[in-house]
């Protein structure tokens, strides 16, 4: 028996390579500034068998703070990240293949993280920095791939700079200011719940819940309408949070025709697109191999 179930089982396994899929989705999160992974897994019928969304703190969520007293981010912090489109022909192995962030002060007062090239005797800012942010590098979706495997490898670091010589520092798990360099993931104080919001992670939870059972859905088709929201509080969701602290009578959640999500931020419904094009690019890939055997 037991050997007829060793077999049983590896037979399901088979099937399930021949069949079932996963695709992940990499984009820059709505609030710029974070990297976003969706992924989403179908069973051979196309059915959603499970859908999790992940965003990497970018930069500014964990730079190593440069001011005198050690509580802020001053104009000249380095990170390091791991790039397969940078710097490519660099002979030296610390800068070869990855890319280089600066926290750079702008005219106008701002502060926006630029691009940092390696020249002939230093580093130097772009020109035109608002062109070669991190945003709009990390738009590109083989990067934010490469970004996304760095920050759940801890394989981020802060740097200091002396002409071309690169000293590595502090690794980003080190620094990280938000509890984990996932926002979504448990241990994360990202946008805590309190007593007037149900805050990120359960925000989270909902959505995703909402979308394996919906995955078709015209998700940018939302309204917002008031509703009550009631928490089963789960230290798996949000280890930090006691669901019983949220005392609002009602929210604003995302809904969908008279079907409401339970979700109540507004930049969700593209986090759903997300996930959506996750699934039908898991659909997609399950098809072409099919179409194979």
């Amino acid at each position: 028996m037991k050997r007829i179930a060793i077999i049983t089982i590896a037979l399901l396994l088979c099937a399930w390579t021949a069949f079932g899929q996963t695709a992940t989705k990499y984009f820059v999160a709505h609030q710029g500034g974070y990297i976003g992974e969706a992924t989403v897994t179908v069973d051979k019928k196309g059915a959603v068998v499970s859908a999790s969304l992940a965003e990497w703190q970018g930069p500014g969520g964990w730079a190593e703070y440069n001011s005198p007293d050690g509580k802020a981010l001053l104009d000249g912090a380095v990170v390091r990240v791991p790039d397969p489109l940078a710097n490519t022909a660099n002979p030296d192995p610390m800068i070869k293949g990855y890319m280089f962030y600066v926290y750079n002060l702008k005219e106008d007062g701002t502060y926006v993280w630029s691009q940092f090239t390696p020249g002939k005797d230093k580093f130097a800012k772009p020109a035109r920095q608002y062109e070669r942010d991190f945003e709009g590098l990390m738009s590109n979706p083989i990067r934010a791939a490469a970004y996304a495997k760095a920050a759940r490898e801890d394989n981020l670091y802060n740097v200091t700079i002396d002409g071309l010589k690169v000293t590595l520092g502090k690794k980003a798990s080190q620094t990280v200011h938000y509890g984990h360099m996932d926002k979504a993931n448990k241990a994360s104080v990202y946008m805590p719940l309190n007593a007037g919001s149900i805050g990120y992670r359960y925000n989270n939870e909902f959505l995703l819940d909402f979308f394996k059972a919906n995955p078709t859905t015209d998700f940018a088709a939302f309204t917002m309408k008031k509703a009550k929201v009631t928490l089963a509080e789960d230290k798996n969701v949000d280890a930090g949070a006691k669901a019983a602290e949220y005392t609002a009578a009602d929210d604003m959640v995302f809904a969908y025709a008279d079907v409401v999500t339970g979700a109540t931020y507004s930049d969700f419904p593209h986090y759903a697109l997300e996930l959506q094009t996750a699934y039908q690019m898991a659909l997609a890939m399950q098809h072409k191999a099919m179409k194979k055997k």
